[in-house]
């Protein structure tokens, strides 16, 4: 005993506690069993005995007093095989510490590191009574309820002075606050209610850092008496004002988070969340630089939430993250702020939108997910000169590579070509890095495969925003399609300087070829969305030039698909005018200039024949288009053709083709158009379609009749498009015009020349 050195550091060995005090106050230290009377009268010999000291300018005695018991109270605090006497000692010394505390008074500070020595321990190694593992021993409860008395008379005393150790104290305090023990837990909680009062009256001097940090680690714990104490302090600590949110909400934030998870108590879940609103109002309340750190600072461990499991945690980390959008300036209506402030918040989001994505993927499934993806969306609009594409690629190409079926998966499939798309928009040029465009692009094309129609729709929007940009150098990505991409009809290999836009039809039209059922369900589809969000007409001539190159069939069912949305859907609508336009302007085809549009298809056109005779019915080319209906005469009239004779019926019969039905009012004046239609319904068995057409027909004779009564007048002379000709006028002027004509005959040999390519590829090669 005599080798222990004082806590005082002057290398004085420790008293005995017979060298310091009389027979009643050695007794209790030294562990003999006293009674209760003893122990009163012990106690408050001691606090006069501490008190004199003071008085009379004597602190050696009290470091003396402290030192005594620190070597026969606290000594060995770690060992639990522990003797009668050592208890005794110990809950002498925890009595002897309050009893020092009171006396000193005052002066308390001066010795405070001493006396919390005596309680928590010097270090975390060796743990003093406040903090020892408890145990199943009777005078082990009596040790942890006389640690908490002393605690408390040293608290009384020592008030705010007391405040830079309360981090180690609530370690204590949250272990005793779910004792067994029943009197140790009211112990700890008159305790807890004194140190709260001491913080509400001291904030500034509340080291709120060092202790959200504990609080919050203790919110991880699963006693629901550990969970309600932590909910008491972290609303005690959001109703201080001075508390410096920077530093603290982070800690707080995810801590009331960790609480959410796989708590059943619905009182303590309704406490947490109500914090949790607490602590976003008080986000809303602070400075725009404030509310900046706070939303930055916690913004990367909402993302990691909400890639949890609990659903609580999840929902909740999303509306946060949701409402730290609306708070960024520029976002929204807001009020006029630094341009300063407005670029930090944008730099800053631009940082977190990678982490952030990865993390809204995991819980894109749900109307929340959907929302907060679509305010990150909105909110990259903004911020297109800071986004971080290589990082934000990197994260989507992660993600579509761990894509699995199922609706969850398929959501997050199109949240990705979303951000894909808005990244074409806002940094192509970044995006349209070879390696980019070979990882992330091609895969595309497969998506188009996918069962669910709203993936493909995604995927062509991306395609198409792919197909407007116009890259600044040649990327280089010819090796990137497939070797029949680049064929024409004449053999030759295409320019590897053609448009990008020329790249992706080719390639979309393989994947057509190689998957010919895609056409069949999913064609019209397609094009609807294609024409929808690009130029109709440069689609449609681009298509039209290609489909020469293509296998015959192929090229048919093409046709027949394209022919189908030009005449009826509301996106090629302004193609549908533009052909009409040309036909009543008669324009001068033997011009230079752009081709028309009617003879940039046409020719395609032939690959399905009444696909050819829709089109020329719709530009009133009523000549060409009874010379076409007398040739269709020689085709084999198989299910196949008499099924596109049948849908041309359909058309003629629709609101589209109410012109020409009008037109029939004059039969004098298009005699061409009704031969074809007579010729059409000759080539239709007596069917549905024919009926229809019969029936048209009969009112024509009307219009024949209407016409006769106006005999006196000049007869209605023929009229036909300066477009096409068999013959020229006489004289100068007619050989000016026929040179600037198209020439009937030459098309309709194409037409046959085509066709008999088509049926020699149907029927293989004559024997």
């Amino acid at each position: 005993m005599s080798s222990l050195v004082s806590l005082s550091g002057d290398g004085q060995r420790a008293l005995k506690p017979e060298e310091l005090f009389e027979d009643a106050i050695a007794q209790a230290l030294r562990g003999q069993k006293t009674s209760e009377q003893s122990r009163k009268e012990f106690v408050d010999k001691l606090k006069d005995r501490v008190s004199e000291a003071m008085k009379d300018n004597n602190p050696s005695f009290v470091r003396q007093v402290l030192d005594c018991l620190r070597v026969n109270c606290f000594k060995d605090m770690e060992d639990s095989n522990n003797s009668v006497y050592t208890w005794n000692a110990r809950k002498s010394g925890l009595m002897a510490i309050g009893a020092v505390a009171i006396g000193l008074g005052s002066k308390v500070g001066d010795f405070l590191k001493d006396i919390m020595g005596l309680l928590l321990g010097p270090d975390s190694k060796h743990l003093g009574p406040f903090l020892a593992e408890a145990s199943s021993d009777t005078e082990s409860h009596r040790v942890r309820y006389l640690s908490c008395e002393a605690l408390f008379n040293v608290a009384k005393i020592a008030q705010e002075e007391l405040l830079p150790y309360l981090a180690r104290i609530f370690d204590g305090l949250s272990r005793l606050y779910a004792d067994v023990v029943a009197d140790v837990r009211h112990a700890a909680q008159v305790l807890d209610r004194l140190l709260r009062e001491i913080v509400t009256s001291h904030p500034e001097k509340f080291e709120v850092d060092t202790f959200a940090e504990e609080v919050c680690t203790r919110m991880k714990y699963k006693n629901p008496m550990i969970r309600q104490l932590c909910l008491g302090w972290t609303n005690l600590i959001l109703q201080i004002a001075q508390v410096d949110l920077v530093g603290s909400n982070p800690k707080i934030i995810q801590g009331l988070f960790e609480h959410l998870a796989d708590d059943h108590s619905r009182d303590s879940l309704q406490n947490a969340q109500n914090l949790l609103e607490q602590c976003i109002e008080k986000v809303k309340a602070s400075p725009l630089a404030t509310k900046r750190l706070i939303v930055f600072n916690t913004a990367a461990d909402l993302a990691k939430n909400c890639r949890k499991e609990d659903s609580k945690i999840r929902f909740q980390s999303m509306w946060w993250l949701l409402e730290y959008v609306h708070f960024t300036p520029g976002y929204g209506p807001t009020t006029s702020v630094k341009d300063e402030e407005v670029k930090l918040w944008w730099q800053k989001w631009a940082e977190a939108l990678p982490q952030l994505i990865d993390g809204v993927c995991c819980c894109i499934g749900c109307e929340d997910g959907k929302d907060l993806n679509g305010a990150l969306l909105e909110l990259a609009n903004l911020l297109h000169e800071y986004l971080r594409v290589d990082e934000l690629v990197e994260t989507l190409k992660q993600r579509l590579g761990k894509l699995r079926d199922g609706e969850a998966a398929m959501v997050v499939h199109i949240a990705c070509l979303q951000w894909i798309c808005l990244l074409l928009v806002h940094r192509p040029q970044q995006m349209l890095q070879r390696k980019i465009v070979k990882e992330l692009f091609m895969p595309i094309f497969e998506s188009l495969n996918h069962a669910n129609d709203e993936v493909v729709i995604a995927s062509l929007r991306v395609l198409a925003q792919l197909m407007e940009t116009t890259p600044s150098d040649q990327l280089g990505i010819e090796d990137l399609l497939a070797k029949e991409s680049v064929r024409r009809a004449d053999g030759a290999k295409e320019e590897p300087q053609k448009s990008l836009f020329t790249f992706i039809v080719d390639r979309l039209l393989e994947e057509l070829e190689k998957q010919r059922d895609m056409l069949e369900t999913r064609g019209r589809l397609m094009i609807h969305q294609l024409c929808g969000h690009l130029d109709p007409r440069r689609l449609f001539v681009t298509v039209a030039r290609a489909i020469p190159a293509q296998e015959k069939n192929f090229a048919q069912k093409l046709v027949q698909t394209f022919n189908w949305i030009l005449l009826t859907s509301a996106e090629t609508r302004s193609l549908r005018e533009e052909l009409l336009q040309e036909s009543e302007r008669h324009p001068q085809l033997g011009h230079e200039g752009e081709k028309p549009l009617f003879l940039e298809l046409l020719e395609p056109w032939f690959h399905n024949p009444a696909s050819a005779l829709a089109l020329c019915l719709w530009s009133q080319q009523y000549e060409l288009a009874s010379e076409l209906t007398g040739r269709c005469a020689a085709f084999e009239p198989t299910l196949d053709f008499l099924q596109q004779l049948d849908q041309l019926v359909q058309l003629i019969e629709s609101p589209i083709f109410s012109r020409l039905r009008l037109q029939l009012l004059e039969p004098k004046k298009h005699p061409m158009l009704l031969k074809c239609l007579l010729g059409l319904a000759m080539l239709l068995p007596q069917a549905g379609a024919f009926q229809a057409l019969r029936e048209r027909m009969h009112l024509v004779q009307s219009s024949l009749l209407l016409e006769v009564r106006f005999d006196s007048e000049a007869p209605a002379t023929a009229t036909k498009s300066d477009w096409l000709s068999f013959s020229s006028k006489e004289g100068k002027e007619g050989k000016e015009k026929k040179e600037k004509q198209v020439d009937l005959a030459g098309l309709l040999r194409s037409f046959d020349k085509i066709t008999q390519q088509r049926n020699d590829a149907r029927c293989g090669p004559s024997p």
